[in-house]
């Protein structure tokens, strides 16, 4: 029974990563930041701990100590922001976070994360959105705009400019309470476009529809 206990006292302790403000996508080459939390299983303080990101080729990309603070709302995320410089080829790289597994007082076992960092060249033309609402034309706030990989929000104008390199787009603009819109764009230089979005009408049941 001894031995029974002691086996499950040594159990290592299971660390779980996550990894949040990751970039949809980074210029080839230059340096980006991204936030990484660690969390024990048993809820031990992980602060101080070491924590890498490693790329591609499963080479270190960057490395930070987790702070010893605890992320708001959770009962025992340590966090911290780590820096790394994009690789210098486009297109999507499959990134790793870990943390090794150490054998102090209580043994943990190590953890990891995988992401996907997106890499683009870089910007050289400018794409204004305007988003309005088809049937008002009056602006919408808070729209957001995609143009894969790239991504903006609409401001109080229902203007969102995007930083794009040449290329083929398609460009989808969504918001609240309204229907999707997307249109495709072929951007050679500059380019001002609209989105006209239709209100998103009410879902009625047979009985509510009158007769």
């Amino acid at each position: 029974m001894k031995d029974e206990a002691e086996a499950g006292a040594a159990e290592p302790h299971a660390v779980q990563l996550t990894v949040w403000d990751v970039p949809s996508a980074t210029v080839a080459g230059e340096r980006f930041r991204i936030a990484v939390g660690a969390r024990c299983s048993a809820g031990c303080d992980l602060g101080g701990r070491e924590l890498g990101l490693f790329d591609q080729t499963g080479s270190p990309a960057g490395t930070v100590k987790l702070g010893h603070a605890i992320w708001p709302g959770t009962e025992a995320l340590y966090f911290a922001k780590v820096e790394a410089e994009a690789p210098r080829v486009t297109g999507s790289h499959q990134w790793e976070a870990k943390v090794a597994g150490w054998d102090a007082e209580l043994p943990h076992a190590p953890g990891s994360f995988p992401l996907v960092v997106r890499v683009v060249g870089a910007p050289d033309c400018e794409v204004t959105i305007r988003a309005v609402d088809r049937e008002k034309q009056t602006p919408i706030q808070g729209a957001r705009v995609v143009m894969h990989p790239y991504r903006a929000v609409t401001d109080d104008h229902g203007i969102a400019r995007v930083r794009v390199a040449r290329g083929h787009y398609d460009i989808l603009v969504s918001g609240s309470q309204y229907l999707p819109a997307c249109a495709s764009v072929e951007v050679t230089a500059d380019l001002v476009t609209s989105a006209e979005l239709d209100a998103d009408q009410p879902w009625e049941s047979p009985d509510e529809v009158p007769g």
